[in-house]
């Protein structure tokens, strides 16, 4: 449905502004009238951008706010009449409005969430519809904010562990750039009219390149990572980026363990909030992050539509540990699947953690022996001749 940004004076003479959802804009002027307000101007607005989207905090506060209201007994519209309320200036008002909106109209709510898939994906659309199926949309809301939390945990601690060594490395390259472009420069002329060794010839030859012909590697440099970046945007580029991780063995534990962990916690959550074991493995597979794995259970699912379980397809799979399988098929046999997915969520979602901290651990002195070489290398280059006596002429 439309949005209308609208001007009005309130009865202290203030000028205000808001946003409502109408057919047109006679339908909004309507709607503002039977509201007693007196506006001064309206104009039509845009599709919601990406900075109005509800994402991160900002979903995982929503998400709480509607569920202790739902679960204290307040009827689905004042609750989100309520988190609109407090929302007011908030960059994601918008869509808080129009789910109001749409809610007083007749619409589900999540009927009313699909309209926005960048802020509420398949998953959360997918609870929230079976919650309202089953009547429990307050415990439902609860199992997101659960859900969200550790989504939102593993990904701070996936992030944090990448800055230190990004900003380490940025730092190493600063430094050598300065090194050969500046430090190295400025001492080659004590070094004038000597008989220098290889090595020292070699280090002030690199320094002259750097200088002198920045403009032609710089153009370079940035179009090959800008098309790098375009290419690996791209639906092949990012096929052929995840097919090539799994290659490289930290780097491929990483991902794999990444996405065992967010596949199962899906899937656990999925099916504790009574979604079908398909429809779970459909919303579960999008999830993970990577097309090669995603693939292996979309090809799992036709088979389990079949009568195949779940623990058999996996056990075939070459990325999903033998474990899962197994723990899968005592769930099974033991009718604890949900519970047996969340316990191998957990486990994997800590075995993350540990394989972050050897990459930390690994990176940092792996970035500093770098740095320390080249560093070494280019004091090593202006020492050497200074120590050889024989390159000084006697005056």
């Amino acid at each position: 449905m439309p949005v209308f940004h609208y001007s009005y004076v309130d009865t202290k003479g203030k000028k205000r502004s808001g946003v409502i959802e109408a057919q047109n804009d006679k339908d909004a002027k309507s709607k503002l009238r039977e509201q007693g307000i007196l506006i001064t101007s309206l104009k039509s607005k845009e599709k919601v951008s990406k900075r109005e989207n509800l994402k991160g905090d900002n979903l995982l506060a929503f998400t709480v706010q509607l569920s202790q209201l739902i679960n204290a007994g307040v009827p689905l519209f004042e609750s989100l009449t309520a988190i609109e309320e407090q929302s007011r200036g908030e960059s994601y008002h918008r869509i808080i409005l129009s789910l109001c909106e749409q809610i007083r109209t007749g619409m589900s709510l999540s009927g009313a969430m699909n309209a926005y898939p960048d802020s509420f994906d398949r998953l959360y659309c997918g609870m929230v519809a079976a919650g309202e199926a089953v009547g429990t949309l307050g415990p439902v809301l609860e199992k997101l904010t659960h859900f969200l939390e550790r989504q939102m945990k593993l990904k701070k601690q996936i992030i944090t562990a990448m800055i230190y060594p990004a900003v380490l490395g940025g730092f190493s390259m600063l430094i050598i750039a300065l090194l050969l472009g500046f430090v190295v420069p400025s001492l080659e002329g004590i070094f004038a009219d000597r008989k220098l060794n290889g090595f020292t010839n070699a280090i002030l030859g690199l320094s002259h390149i750097f200088r002198d012909y920045w403009w032609l590697y710089v153009p370079v440099i940035v179009g090959f990572t800008t098309w790098s970046i375009w290419k690996l945007k791209s639906k092949e580029g990012k096929r052929w980026l995840e097919k090539t991780i799994l290659k490289v063995p930290l780097l491929k534990n990483l991902v794999i363990q990444t996405a065992v962990a967010r596949f199962c916690r899906t899937m656990g959550t999925l099916l504790q909030g009574g979604l079908s074991m398909i429809e779970s493995l459909r919303i579960s597979r999008g999830v993970m992050r990577n097309a090669v794995i995603e693939k292996e259970v979309q090809i799992a699912e036709g088979r389990i539509i079949e009568g195949n379980s779940l623990s058999q397809e996996l056990s075939r799979s070459k990325y999903f540990p033998n474990l899962v399988a197994r723990m899968l098929a005592v769930g099974e046999e033991s009718g604890t699947n949900v519970t047996m997915l969340n316990r191998i969520a957990d486990m994997y979602e800590q075995e993350l953690e540990k394989t972050l901290d050897r990459v930390m651990a690994l990176a940092q002195p792996m970035i500093l022996i770098v740095m320390g070489m080249v560093i070494g290398s280019v004091l090593l280059a202006i020492l050497l001749p200074l120590t050889d006596v024989s390159s000084f002429s006697v005056g």
